[in-house]
């Protein structure tokens, strides 16, 4: 199992599943925003071709339970 050796990987990834999270329920723009706005600094943190690759790549990692999320 590849560990997430970049604390910023994990940090992103938590923002942006809590962003869309907090978007989803209440339907707030800003956190609309900052989870588009951590997509792209993972995205370029990685250097993906776009967000789809970004979106992707974060589910893989999620899915290999190699990110613990905030609780």
């Amino acid at each position: 199992m590849r560990e997430i050796n970049n604390i910023t990987e994990k940090f992103l990834i938590d923002q942006i599943v809590l962003y869309y999270g907090t978007y989803d329920r209440f339907g707030n723009k800003y956190d609309e925003q900052m989870a588009y706005r951590r997509l792209e600094q993972l995205r370029v943190q990685k250097g993906l071709k776009d967000a789809d690759e970004a979106v992707d790549y974060m589910i893989a990692v999620l899915d290999s339970g190699e990110a613990k999320l905030v609780s």
